[in-house]
């Protein structure tokens, strides 16, 4: 592979078995009907998850700068805003469509993941960023974003059990998922940048232990360069523990593990000479085990590939006569509703509002299937035409209506009811709709 003459023997090695491993997906067997629900499914998951990084990343920060550019692309900014977004929380159940396409919302809130950005972004001397892109993108609080996808080509057996025994709030590896656009050198860079910093992560841990008296082992070790050298040949040679994890929002996983016994004698072998005090007896350094309530140290590094090793993503737009104009547009719909009479205590209100917003949101969603049934295919025949005749059509389009986005939900100008805009896009319609 172009690149790899960078890396060591080990190296080569490591990722010689890792892409061994991966490349036995392409012998999986078909999908039962289950499994390829729930593949579609979390394809539709992770799908989510990239629309919802991406619209944070490009999210302004100011008129010159996104909050990609300020975290860096691929790099430990963005890596921490990925992970952060994999706790975005599966809204009610998933969408599926009789073409193997299968839907799904996804929720976080807003408050948190702005305190997490503010964390990540690096210090600047400017005001800081009032995230209104995103605060006029939220509703009730929270970002949200709908995610499609159906089965990937090949997935091997292992990962499919994997995906089945794993409850939707946890994110397994997947495996081509999330993968299909980046290239095979661009997976090496990600596993090396992991691995790189799986191994600054385990230095960083070890050199932070305490031996006692609030000394740490780097505080101890500083100044001696033949025991920093000791200790830095150490962890260089720790084991990397089972293949890389290759997980579906794009990002590499690497563990790496130290056992505290083997560290113990290490740490004997570069005690300084003639250390007077009990930091480093004996006998302090065999209790270190019981002290850590350990007996290893685990971390994980993480990585991505670099932008330019991305291809240009495959679209699930159906290739042929050009899409019509109907395809590209979208529905909308609005709703409103009063406060009911006795809303007027403070826990009268916030029922009052809940009951408004539902009712609200019912009334806008009559209206849509009005707009809907009257939407002209291509055939000539409306949705209302077509659904009477054909009942997978029919669940189609029942399943569609589901998808509609809250676009706006809030009080009315007046301040005695609640609103709610609701909009629906019509190109899964014409997906659907066209002759299999």
């Amino acid at each position: 592979m172009i690149g790899m003459r960078r890396f060591g023997p080990t190296m080569v090695i490591v990722m010689a078995a890792v892409l061994g491993r991966f490349a036995l997906a392409a012998q999986a067997p078909a999908y039962t009907p289950p499994q390829e629900k729930v593949l579609a499914l979390r394809a539709a998951q992770v799908d989510g998850l990239n629309r919802l990084a991406d619209l944070i990343l490009e999210s302004p920060l100011s008129a010159e700068k996104t909050v990609g550019q300020a975290l860096g692309r691929s790099g430990e900014g963005e890596i921490a805003l990925r992970r952060f977004l994999r706790s975005a929380r599966v809204i009610g159940e998933g969408r599926f469509y009789s073409d193997g396409v299968a839907e799904v919302d996804l929720e976080i809130p807003l408050e948190p993941l702005v305190h997490e950005i503010q964390r990540l972004l690096p210090p600047a001397g400017e005001a800081a960023p009032t995230f209104d892109d995103l605060q006029r993108r939220s509703v009730d609080g929270h970002l949200e974003v709908s995610g499609r996808g159906r089965a990937p080509e090949e997935m091997a057996p292992e990962m499919i059990k994997q995906v089945e025994s794993s409850s939707l709030d946890v994110l397994p590896e997947m495996f081509p998922l999330g993968w299909e656009s980046v290239t095979a050198d661009g997976r090496v860079e990600a596993i090396r940048a992991a691995r790189i910093r799986a191994y600054q992560a385990m230095a960083d841990q070890i050199r932070a232990i305490e031996l006692g008296a609030g000394r740490t082992i780097g505080q101890e070790v500083a100044g001696s360069s033949a025991a920093e050298a000791r200790l830095d040949l150490f962890i260089r040679g720790l084991p990397v523990a089972g293949p890389a994890r290759l997980m579906p929002d794009r990002i590499a996983e690497v563990d790496v593990v130290a056992m505290v016994r083997n560290l113990i004698g290490i740490l004997k072998e570069i005690r300084p000479a003639g250390q007077a005090d009990d930091l480093w007896s004996e006998d302090r350094l065999d209790r270190l085990s019981v002290r850590l309530k350990m007996d290893r140290l685990t971390v994980t590094g993480f990585g991505m590939p670099p932008p330019e090793e991305l291809r240009p993503g495959r679209t699930t737009a159906a290739v042929g006569a050009p899409m019509p104009d109907w395809a590209a547009g979208e529905l909308e719909a609005r709703g409103v509703d009063d406060f009911p009479e006795d809303a007027n205590e403070a826990i009268g209100r916030q029922r009052g509002r809940l009951l408004a917003a539902r009712a609200a949101k019912a009334r806008a969603m009559v209206d849509l299937e009005r707009q809907l049934d009257a939407v002209r295919l291509d055939d000539g025949r409306t949705v209302r035409d077509r659904a009477a005749k054909d009942d997978v059509f029919r669940g189609d389009v029942k399943t569609f209506l589901g998808s509609a986005r809250t676009a706006v939900s809030r009080p009315t100008e007046d301040g005695n009811g609640w609103e709610v805009i609701l909009q629906l896009p019509l190109f899964r319609l014409y997906e659907f709709s066209r002759p299999r």
